[in-house]
């Protein structure tokens, strides 16, 4: 009798273990800032790996006490990217239910390239209450400055906000003063460029190349033009121009950057009609062009085109240039 009552007793003593370990490892941590903890939960991010970094930061005490906590409440996927602030003295679950309540800040990916009005529409598919009207309007002399980047922007963030942050970034990652002069060199030829300048071929070349050794040769390319006086031809600045006078506030549905069919477009942005670099940026580049624009490489070629096969091509002199027109853009 004595031993089935052990048999019986043993395992119900090892589940009240089992269930007093696991309710101590889901109590408050120990020890923790008085101002709680900045929390970010990257886009992607794996509940695991959630974890794990609240117990490494001891927000929580036990990743794997919170990984049953998850797995018995079936919140595994719920936990949302994002910002968090986490007050002090929170339980595993009441810190995972934080997590699950949705964020204070939100990730927006601003990629390179895109002009203030893309830009626009991506703010107001992702913060609450954010007014794009007012955004276009603080911006209107902001393009190209709207730096490129991954952004915990605040979900309630006025546009005002918004702009400070972006051009805050601008400022720090690029280090280029829009009205400061800057010496270049290509090819042995010298220009002098206003860092604005810098920033409206920087423009340009975020819209025509794919890759960096791309941007190394069109930046070149283009920077050779301009020492010799000669229309830029960027397909790009056509775009701009015709988008610019189509745009009627659609944000969400008008579609930008359709390739040009009509390069005699009427707008001082045409870069085949005007010489020299157009009034200002046409989007907002990100720092590998801006770089190759400012440290330009030595390049032997003064043409260049996307041919058919989605391969540029590159050519020292027009006839070679006529050529590959003939050979790749032709049907």
């Amino acid at each position: 009798m004595k031993k089935i009552l052990l048999s019986l007793l043993i395992p119900l003593f090892i589940v009240a273990l089992a269930l007093f370990f696991f309710g101590s490892q889901i109590l408050p941590p120990t020890a923790y800032p008085r101002s709680g903890w900045q929390f970010n939960i990257a886009k992607n991010q794996t509940a695991s790996s959630i974890l794990n970094d609240l117990q490494s930061r001891g927000i929580i005490r036990s990743a794997f006490a919170a990984k049953v906590y998850l797995k018995i409440s079936g919140q595994e996927t719920k936990m949302l990217p994002g910002g968090y602030k986490i007050p002090p003295r929170l339980s595993t679950p009441r810190t995972i239910a934080l997590l699950t309540a949705g964020p204070r800040d939100i990730w927006v990916t601003i990629p390179e390239g895109w002009r203030r009005e893309q830009i626009t529409a991506r703010l107001q598919a992702n913060l609450a209450n954010f007014s794009p009207d007012l955004f276009l309007q603080l911006t209107a002399t902001l393009e190209g400055r709207l730096f490129p980047d991954t952004y915990l922007i605040p979900a309630s963030a006025a546009p005002a906000e918004v702009v400070a942050i972006l051009t805050r970034n601008f400022s720090q990652k690029t280090g280029l003063d829009p009205a400061a002069n800057y010496d270049l060199t290509v090819d042995s030829r010298k220009l002098k460029l206003k860092g604005s300048e810098i920033l409206i071929l920087a423009s340009l070349v975020e819209r025509e190349a794919k890759n960096q050794s791309e941007r190394e040769n069109i930046a070149a390319i283009l920077l050779k033009r301009l020492s010799l006086d000669w229309p830029l031809q960027v397909d790009a600045s056509v775009q701009y121009a015709r988008d610019t006078d189509n745009f009627k506030f659609q944000i969400s549905n008008f579609k930008f950057w359709d390739p040009v069919t009509d390069t005699h477009y009427s707008s001082p942005y045409n870069t085949y009609l005007h010489p020299g670099l157009p009034p200002g940026p046409i989007a907002n580049p990100g720092l590998a062009v801006i770089s190759a624009v400012r440290n330009p490489q030595d390049t032997p070629y003064l043409f260049y085109l996307t041919g058919t096969d989605g391969v540029t091509h590159y050519a020292q002199n027009l006839s070679q240039h006529q050529l590959n027109i003939d050979k790749y853009l032709k049907p």
